[in-house]
Parts: structure tokens; sequence; C-alpha cells
């Protein structure tokens, strides 16, 4: 369960992925800003950064911590490697889904990992965020940060979050931050750094 809730976290991550080098403007409607994170998405051929988490989850007393990297190679490549506090790879390849030690992911796991790679590939385009039946989107200047709010619409998702928060830097308009209550209790924070867009990464993939 804890690894299919990794595949989860880096869903919205990827889709926040696309906000990362869009101007934003209290002119602009929220509809302009979508479609700029569009174009913005159809431009970037890679992207490779750190991560770190912290997860809190109900009547523990410590959070959880963990660190890793992610990389996308366009037109459906990702990989996203935990190394800390334990090695945990996913790897997708188009249609082909691999885990752990490379083998293929298959059964009942291998058709959850592969429908939640569709929708990671999905998010790459930016195309979620226009897509109402699965969040709905707010994006206001809260001050010291850019602030995107988006509410789970689908069933599915409703399921695992009530409320996912980004925030980006009003100067560098780069993501910082993310915030993913779950709605069950507890939530994930996940702070972003080291990012790096349209680099050769073949190698290290």
């Amino acid at each position: 369960m804890r690894k299919i809730y990794l595949i989860v976290t880096c869903l919205v991550l990827l889709l926040a992925v696309g906000v990362w080098a869009v101007p934003f403007s209290g002119q602009q409607t929220e509809d302009e800003m979508i479609e700029s994170i569009v174009k913005a998405c159809s431009d970037m051929r890679s992207m490779k950064c750190d991560i770190s988490q912290t997860r809190r989850i109900p009547l523990m007393d410590e959070p959880q911590q963990s660190a890793g990297t992610m990389i996308y190679i366009t037109p459906s490549r990702f990989c996203l490697n935990y190394t800390d506090p334990f090695e945990w790879k996913l790897k997708v390849d188009g249609d082909i889904v691999t885990v752990d030690s490379g083998q293929e992911a298959s059964g009942d796991a291998g058709r959850l990992y592969k429908g939640m790679s569709g929708m990671i590939l999905g998010c790459m385009s930016g195309e979620m965020l226009k897509d109402k039946r699965t969040f709905s989107v707010s994006v206001a200047d809260a001050g010291t940060e850019w602030k995107a709010v988006m509410i789970p619409q689908r069933r599915d998702m409703k399921k695992m979050f009530s409320r996912i928060e980004l925030g980006f830097d009003p100067d560098t308009r780069l993501l910082k931050r993310l915030l993913m209550e779950e709605a069950g209790g507890g939530s994930t924070e996940i702070l972003i750094s080291n990012v790096n867009l349209n680099g050769d990464y073949e190698a290290e993939w």
C-alpha cells in the first residue's frame, strides 16, 4: 500500500511540473493560466529534481521522512527513485512498467501500476488541469507564495485525498512546496530542490 501511495504522490508532483516555468499575472484568468501551463509543458523535453518528503499519520507522534529523485523523458518515459530511508524504483516506458529489481509488473498490481502510470504521463502534457472530472483548480496570490488548490472530483481520487495544495515562489515561479491532505486524515508535504529542465538524463534513467 505504501508503494501505491508513492505512485500517487508522484502523479501529483508531475502534475505540478508543468507549472514551474509559467509566468503568473494578476490580470490573467484561471483559464488563461491553464492554457499557458499546457503550452509550457509542450516545450519540456525532460526534467530531473530532488525531493524530500514528510508524511504525517494520525496517532503517530513522529513523521516519516524520505527522499529521492524524479526523472521524466518525453514522450513516455518516467522514473521515480526513492533512496532514503529505503530504496525503491518505479520505471515506465510507454506501456511497460517495471518495479524494484526491474521485473515487469503483472497481475492486479501490474494493472494498477499501468493505470496510474497512464495518468502520470497524461499529467506531463498539462491536460490534467483541464480535466474537470478529476480536479477543480483555483490559483491565488497568497503574498509570500502563489498558491494553487486542487480539490478531487473523481470518486477514486476522493477516496485518497481531500485537498492538494501547491506553493510557488513568486519571484522564480518555481514550485517549492506540495501539501496533500488525505481523506482519512494525515498529510504528506514535499519540498522540491535542484530542478533541472531539458537536460540529457538518458544514462540516469
